[in-house]
């Protein structure tokens, strides 16, 4: 019984590390033991955290799911602090899902809840959250970022050759190591686009290199297993509108776009992008027509091997 109170911990610590893999892990582990005690309050706990783990994995809706169900449990014994912690993650599903209004009373709740319960950093915590929220809705800021796009070629083809279960299961695996690579890259997050991300970076730098790093782990796989999914890769440097954690703007379409042009195991970069990144192993400069951009874009594709 031990494990139950030191596995939530373990995948709140994971995925704030990226380790997506391990935090499922111990989700996984903690709803095996459970299945063995059916009490109101160890079922909280396992629905509390898989829901936790369903949202980073990009499973909002799952992960809404198990959080009502999760605060269900905790009402049921009273446990009201417990019932905050779930409401305030149920607010970031819902607030994935663009039901703003009840991400607001969700989130409302819980600060309110933390506050008498004198849970000053969970407060603090919630009061942020719907700062950020109130941001997202407000002005846009003006930023420069490097924005990468990346894509399963073939996807379609995939899952239906492969049949929904084992592609599920192999979906699963691109985005755990994908979302690690990019954490670990310094970059964003900023939504999945079903079959690839979107990303944000600091710099070009970085994110060259992270999208170096995500073709050789493929790589690496496709010779260890014998098999890795095809990932293509855009990126591009711009000024670009940013409202709470979303960006938009001509530079983020032109970003996408780019993607779209590379094939499976390859990256292609606008040109510009590649200037601010040294020893860049390229190949010769291109120009092309984007749909959508008037005027011609130049791009290079990125060695990674």
């Amino acid at each position: 019984m031990a494990r139950t109170r030191l596995l939530p911990a373990l995948v709140e610590i994971a995925i704030a590390a990226g380790d997506l893999g391990r935090a499922r892990a111990a989700s996984d582990e903690l709803g095996a033991i459970i299945e063995q005690y059916q009490t109101p309050a160890l079922k909280g706990v396992q629905k509390l955290t898989l829901g936790r783990v369903l949202l980073a994995e990009g499973d909002p809706a799952g992960a809404a799911r198990e959080l009502r169900a999760a605060i269900r449990d905790w009402r049921e014994v009273g446990a009201t602090y417990e019932v905050a912690r779930s409401q305030a993650l149920l607010s970031a599903a819902l607030r994935a899902l663009d039901d703003e209004d009840a991400a607001d009373l969700e989130l409302e709740a819980a600060r309110d809840q933390f506050v008498r319960l004198g849970a000053r950093l969970d407060a603090e915590a919630a009061e942020r959250a719907a700062k950020t929220a109130a941001d997202r809705r407000s002005t846009p800021a003006q930023v420069r970022r490097t924005f990468m796009f990346t894509d399963i070629v073939g996807s379609t083809n995939l899952a239906e050759a492969l049949g929904n279960e084992s592609w599920e299961q192999l979906l699963r695996w691109h985005d755990d190591r994908l979302r690690e690579l990019i954490a670990r890259g310094g970059g964003e997050v900023v939504n999945s686009t079903g079959d690839g991300f979107f990303v944000a970076f600091e710099s070009a730098d970085a994110s060259i290199g992270c999208a170096r790093a995500i073709q050789r782990a493929l790589a690496d796989h496709r010779r260890t297993s014998g098999f890795a999914l095809s990932v293509r890769i855009g990126v591009h440097s711009a000024e670009a509108n940013r409202r709470g954690e979303d960006y938009s703007g001509v530079g983020v379409h032109l970003a996408a776009r780019v993607a779209a042009l590379a094939k499976g195991g390859e990256i292609i970069a606008t040109a510009d992008t590649l200037e601010t990144v040294p020893g860049a192993s390229t190949t010769e400069a291109r120009e092309v027509t984007v749909k959508g951009i008037a005027a011609p874009v130049r791009v290079a594709s990125v060695s990674w091997t």
